[in-house]
């Protein structure tokens, strides 16, 4: 498709095979219909229905923001000339989408789910308590390196980039991914699950290794993985293993730049939290000290009162 694309322009004239690129906007109708599903649904819960589900709530601006940022973002890696580029082309696209997909709009679509609307999403309280057991970290650890990385073997890459069917359902796949890794860090509906500090900056900086390894082996692969890309149309600069290369980089660090950009936000949070708890410990402190001044000081007014009635000589009245 890509190929018949830059052969027209090309045919006709253009200036660039750019221009070509920047036409091949997707319509698929299953990305439509879950771009609309999405954003039709959420609009529906804080519009009509919000007394039903989430009576007398007042969502955050901020969340709903979040949330339609993630609608969007969604709309542009599916629909945008990058899916297209990344399907028939490039893997450094491909990488890039996913890589969007995964650390960008799961968590923009977590941050905007009201904590009200999750419960009911989520009825269970085990299901949302969850996330702070061990067992449930190693799980989603486990459910999110597998499914990234059963979609990058060879025989069902091909068929995902070849067929639209199963390119739709990697690209959810990839979206359930990035809400299971992103589940123990910003569990939805009851806050109480989450991980503490310390264990959020461990979490982070172990629960993508498995994909930061296998992009690190692509970068050093003697060859091209993928056929969908070594008998792709070359129409910029780069070879088709120079492409790989560049995907297994993006694989490789980027993610760890990001966890590690996040670490730091969690760590000062963490040191924040913990100089305003000691500065409320340091205040009740100084106000139990100041409490029991005050209680002495009443006290010794009172029996110095006392003592100087005492001293006191009576009056006779005959006098």
């Amino acid at each position: 498709m890509l190929q018949d694309g830059v052969k027209r322009v090309q045919s006709k004239g253009g200036d660039s095979v750019g221009a070509a690129v920047l036409t091949w906007w997707n319509a698929d109708l299953v990305t439509l219909a879950l771009l609309v599903v999405l954003l039709s649904g959420y609009l529906l819960a804080l519009g009509p229905l919000r007394e039903r589900l989430m009576p007398g709530v007042v969502v955050p601006r901020g969340r709903i923001v979040a949330y339609l940022s993630g609608v969007v973002l969604l709309a542009l890696a599916l629909l945008s000339p990058l899916d297209t580029l990344g399907r028939e082309y490039l893997l450094t696209a491909r990488v890039a989408q996913i890589l969007i997909i995964v650390t960008f709009v799961a968590p923009l679509l977590m941050i905007g789910l009201p904590d009200e609307l999750a419960q009911r999403l989520l009825p269970v309280r085990s299901w949302r308590e969850a996330a702070g057991t061990p067992l449930f970290v190693v799980i989603m650890v486990l459910a999110f390196n597998t499914i990234v990385l059963f979609w990058q073997i060879p025989r069902y890459y091909d068929l995902a980039a070849q067929n639209t069917l199963w390119h739709n359902v990697a690209n959810l796949s990839y979206l359930l991914a990035g809400v299971l890794t992103w589940w123990p860090l910003l569990t939805p509906a009851d806050r109480r699950g989450r991980m503490s500090s310390p264990l959020q900056m461990a979490y982070l900086a172990l629960e993508s290794l498995p994909i930061d390894v296998f992009g690190i082996a692509i970068i050093f692969a003697p060859g091209v993985l993928y056929s969908v890309y070594a008998n792709a149309p070359r129409i910029t600069g780069l070879s088709a293993i120079v492409d790989q290369q560049i995907a297994g980089a993006l694989l490789a660090l980027p993610g760890n730049l990001l966890d590690i950009l996040f670490m730091s936000i969690i760590f000062f949070v963490w040191i924040d939290r913990i100089e305003q708890a000691q500065r409320q410990r340091e205040r009740a402190e100084i106000e139990r000290e100041l409490a029991a001044e005050s209680t002495t000081r009443t006290t010794d007014e009172a029996a110095d009162r006392k003592a100087g009635d005492a001293d006191v000589t009576p009056v006779d009245a005959t006098d």
